[in-house]
């Protein structure tokens, strides 16, 4: 079975903190931004960095993540606000140890290990049932939301070429 590439896109559950500091720091800029024009100019520079960190806590108010399979990998992309796109990562998955559910008793064994865990499922419950924790050799465990029907087929491919490690319940 050739497959070129299959790619899954995961919403990440809005955080309700990042949007509080999002909000309060507009504010707090057009705030400084006024005031520098009553009292002083040196008032600009908070304006001004106030003005940047309410665009870094705007860009992650929606993330998305996005999977892709490539020839015995796995790369992981951000997509901040639905305009940038960060590759994150890319895992070789012939160094996978295992992949099943969250709440698989094949993990069982893991759970007493100390590993280094990178979420990029979507936080939600409504993907619970298809989130998966993929944990690797080096010590590293993803936490992945296999959704949809690329998402299966993701999981079928890899059980194809390792069967031993990849479960489904």
């Amino acid at each position: 079975m050739d497959v070129g590439c299959l790619e899954v896109v995961v919403n990440r559950k809005p955080n309700t903190l990042i949007k509080a500091i999002c909000y309060g720091a507009g504010v707090l800029a057009v705030c400084f931004c006024l005031l520098s024009f009553m009292f002083s100019y040196l008032l600009l520079i908070p304006a001004v960095l106030c003005a940047a960190a309410a665009y870094f806590a705007w860009l992650e108010c929606v993330v998305d993540f996005e999977y892709v399979y490539v020839d015995k990998e796995l790369r992981v992309a951000k997509i901040q606000q639905k305009q940038r796109r960060k590759e994150l990562a890319v895992y070789d998955l012939t160094k996978m140890e295992i992949l099943a559910p969250i709440d698989s008793h094949h993990l069982d064994a893991y759970k007493s290990k100390e590993r280094k865990v990178l979420d990029y499922s979507s936080q939600g419950d409504e993907n619970k049932p298809c989130r998966y924790a993929l944990i690797l050799s080096d010590g590293t465990e993803l936490i992945l939301d296999m959704v949809g029907e690329y998402g299966a087929q993701i999981l079928d491919i890899i059980r194809m070429f390792s069967p031993r490690n990849v479960f489904r319940n």
